[in-house]
C-alpha cells in the first residue's frame, strides 16, 4: 500500500465547503490542528462533517507548551477522549517545556505530564501520542516550547519513557534548518516516526556564507515539498522499506492552507509521485 498524502489544516478552516475542496482536489488524508487551545471547539460537530467529506483523519494536534500553559494540557486530553470519533488518529503535538529550562530539567515535569496522558490513550483506545520536532527557536540548554527537537533529545525522552503508544511526529523541514541530512535522521527513528508533515526547507549558501546564520537576511527559507533540499524520493524509499502505514500531510507555509492553492496541488502532485 503505497504512502498516503493529505492536507494539515487548523480546526478554523474547516467546514462543508473547504472539506469538499480537499476531496476534490485529491487530498486523501486530513490533520486538525489547533493552536495553544481547543476553545469551545465542537468536537462532535467538526466529527460528524469530516466524516461526511470521505477524508481520512492522520491526526488531531495541538500545538503549545503542555507544560506550561494548562488549556494546551487541557487541550491533549480532550483530544484523546475524542480521537475515535474521528476514526483512528493519533493525537500530536508538542512535547512541551519548563520555560527557560534545559532539555534535562524539564523532563520531570514531561515524564508526570505524558505519562498521564498515555494512560488516557489506553483508556480511550487512542492508538498513540506524538511529538512534533518544531524548535521554533528552542535549544538544547533554553527555551519555551518544546524539547523533541534534535536525536539527543529523542534519546533522552525515549530512554526516559518507553511506551509503544509514544512516538514522534517529523518533518524534514526542521533538519534542514539545524544542517541535518533528513533522509539520515529519518532511517535512525523509522520505527519511532508514525506520522509525517510534508514541508521542507531550502539553504540559500552565498547568503550564509556571507552574512552569516544569525543576520537580517535569511539564509533559509520553508517550502513546500519539491522546493526544498530534502530529496523525497529516497525519504519515500526508505518509508516504503521501513513498513511506514502513515500518511504525509501536507503543512502550509502561510498562514492559512487555502492561500496559494495551487501550490499545494503542486506539492500534493510531486509527492504522489515520490511514492514508489
Amino acid at each position: 500500500m503505497s504512502i498516503a498524502v493529505g492536507a494539515l489544516v487548523g480546526a478554523r478552516e474547516l467546514d462543508k465547503e473547504t472539506l469538499r475542496l480537499l476531496k476534490k482536489l485529491g487530498f486523501e488524508t486530513l490533520s486538525i490542528s489547533f493552536w495553544e487551545t481547543l476553545g469551545d471547539s465542537d468536537l462532535d460537530s467538526l466529527a460528524a462533517e469530516v466524516q461526511t467529506a470521505g477524508l481520512e483523519v492522520a491526526a488531531l494536534s495541538i500545538w503549545g507548551n503542555p507544560l506550561q500553559k494548562a488549556e494546551t494540557a487541557e487541550g491533549w486530553k480532550r483530544l484523546i477522549e475524542s480521537a475515535s470519533r474521528f476514526g483512528d488518529p493519533f493525537v500530536t503535538g508538542f512535547a512541551g517545556r519548563v520555560p527557560g529550562a534545559s532539555v534535562e530539567d524539564s523532563l520531570v515535569s514531561w515524564k508526570a505530564l505524558f505519562s498521564e496522558l498515555l494512560e488516557l490513550a489506553y483508556q480511550n483506545d487512542c492508538k498513540g501520542l506524538l511529538m512534533e520536532n518544531c524548535r521554533l527557536g528552542d535549544t538544547w540548554k533554553q527555551g519555551k516550547w518544546n524539547i523533541a527537537i534534535n536525536d539527543d533529545a529523542f534519546n533522552l525522552l525515549f530512554s526516559t519513557l518507553d511506551n509503544e503508544r509514544l512516538g514522534l511526529e517529523w518533518e524534514p523541514c526542521h533538519q534542514v534548518e539545524a544542517f541535518v541530512d533528513p533522509v539520515a535522521q529519518l532511517s535512525r527513528w523509522l520505527d519511532k516516526v508514525k506520522h509525517i508533515h510534508g514541508k521542507d526547507a531550502r539553504v540559500d549558501w552565498e547568503t550564509l556564507k556571507t552574512f552569516g546564520l544569525f543576520a537580517k537576511r535569511k539564509a533559509i527559507h520553508t517550502t513546500l515539498p519539491g522546493l526544498g533540499d530534502t530529496d523525497w524520493h529516497s525519504l519515500c524509499a526508505l518509508l516504503e522499506q521501513g513498513g511506514y502505514r502513515g500518511s504525509i500531510d501536507l503543512e502550509t507555509t502561510s498562514s492559512s492552507f487555502f492561500e496559494d492553492i495551487e501550490g499545494k496541488v503542486k506539492a500534493l502532485s510531486y509527492l504522489k509521485a515520490c511514492r514508489h
